[in-house]
């Protein structure tokens, strides 16, 4: 198992010196001679090639962009002032310095909790636009009425159709550069009812752009997307989406909290979500509320709490079994019978990871998923699987794990993400013990061999 690096790791003289020169090679080789970790390891982690990694070691190439040294910040927590940048945020000016900063920021639940509740008092709060990746200008009074906020909202729509079947990839860059066009209509004349309904189409599609960033670990861009769209929703809050719309997007935030092993961030960004949605002029949906559950029961599973996570599990399934069929808005439409299977299975998947009683019935939920899923939902079914292939080996039954383990990684491997890289490292994680078997040695090169070509 890796160390961690120590606090004051980097500050060490020849640390600063090598920082304040690029100079990476001496860094990862510092880094991986305390650490432990292999080239590969720590590949992997930065979001590099092995032979990049070893060609900067060996002196042969150097890593000088500054949005790669915003990069290795985020990745090694490495203090920005060692590369020369300020440390404090009303110092900063270089955008990519802020883009390291985001992840890692100590005031970002802080941020978003001033966004959720309308409220000025953050300092950042009247700019999260001009803190976007990029930057643009108004348009010159234009004149936009209903059919161009339709316009939006269909082209959001088919965003996210196109992110379910193939991962966030497929069209971050194109919805980020509508994104760009539609911000331009922020000052365009209309009717009051037409500019409500502009801010919170702008929200969602802010939201949209915001989780296919996250689908492509992302994770600094997504924040900033989804903080915007937060406040943007927040300035619309007499529309009848903008409730759900503000819940959804701390969810969202729970969701990449989670990804990220940060359960106790998860936990709080949840419970803002819940106090979001009692604190509206509009109840949320029903559907809502029970993504509401689900999420806690995610975080309490990852806590080791297991009838905490038990409870909000049993309380999502009784709010879903609430939704009259028919009745299900457009921006829900993912949340199928498949869908609810497999957020309640991943919760008990999470449980199992600590707990194996609760594998077989997490394999289970998780099998029926599989089953259920459309090809409109390739990504969320490719997500399913490698949890699924890890609920085998806990319950023991090995043929099962393999074959699974193998649709995962050739489920993965076909979208335009990232993500499930992550799950395809835990399955990994949990093969390992079995690998005297020659099959789970196989499973296990391929899922190494995967993870190499797509660094």
């Amino acid at each position: 198992m890796c160390k961690p690096i120590p606090p004051g790791f980097f500050d060490d003289p020849g640390m600063r010196t090598a920082l304040a020169h690029y100079d990476f090679g001496a860094v990862f080789l510092a880094v991986r001679s305390h650490t432990g970790m292999s080239q590969l390891e720590l590949a992997d982690l930065l979001g590099l090639s092995q032979s990049r990694v070893s060609a900067v070691e060996r002196g042969e190439r150097r890593l000088t962009h500054v949005k790669l040294a915003a990069r290795m910040a985020t990745a090694l927590r490495i203090p920005a002032q060692r590369f020369g940048f300020p440390s404090r945020p009303d110092e900063l000016d270089n955008a990519h310095v802020k883009e390291a900063s985001w992840l890692e920021r100590r005031d970002f639940l802080n941020l978003v909790t001033a966004a959720a509740l309308g409220s000025n008092l953050h300092p950042e709060i009247s700019r999260l636009g001009e803190l976007l990746p990029w930057s643009t200008e108004p348009v010159p009074r234009s004149r936009i009425g209903a059919a161009d906020v339709d316009a939006i909202e269909a082209m959001t729509d088919g965003f996210r159709r196109l992110d379910l079947a193939h991962g966030g990839g497929f069209c971050r860059a194109a919805a980020i550069a509508q994104l760009q066009q539609v911000r331009r209509l922020r000052d365009a004349i209309c009717s009051p009812a037409v500019q409500t309904r502009l801010v919170v189409a702008t929200a969602e599609l802010a939201s949209t752009a915001g989780w296919m960033a996250y689908d492509v670990d992302d994770h600094n861009t997504a924040r900033r997307l989804w903080a915007f769209a937060l406040a943007e929703a927040q300035h619309s809050a007499n529309h009848p989406r903008a409730a759900d719309l503000a819940v959804g997007l701390l969810l969202d935030m729970a969701h990449q909290a989670l990804h990220l092993q940060r359960p106790d961030e998860a936990l709080r960004l949840t419970q803002l979500a819940s106090a979001t949605a009692s604190n509206r002029q509009f109840p949320v949906n029903v559907i809502t509320e029970g993504y509401i559950s689900t999420v806690l029961g995610w975080c309490r599973a990852s806590l080791d709490e297991p009838q905490a996570a038990v409870r909000a599990i049993s309380q999502s399934q009784e709010l879903y079994g609430r939704t009259e069929p028919g009745a299900v808005p457009p921006w829900a439409s993912f949340v199928t019978d498949a869908e609810i299977t497999a957020q309640q299975g991943h919760a008990l998947y999470l449980l199992s990871l600590n707990r194996p009683e609760f594998a077989a019935e997490a394999a289970d939920q998780l099998t029926f998923a599989v089953d259920e899923y459309s090809a409109d939902h390739e990504r969320s079914r490719a997500m399913v699987l490698a949890p699924l292939a890890c609920t085998h080996f806990r319950n023991g039954d090995l043929t099962a794990a393999v074959a699974t383990g193998h649709q995962a990684v050739s489920a993965i491997a076909e979208l335009s993400s990232t993500r499930g890289r992550a799950r395809l490292r835990v399955l990994d994680a949990v093969a390992a013990p079995f690998a005297p078997a020659p099959e789970i040695i196989e499973l296990r090169q391929r899922i190494h061999s995967f993870l190499h070509s797509a660094a």
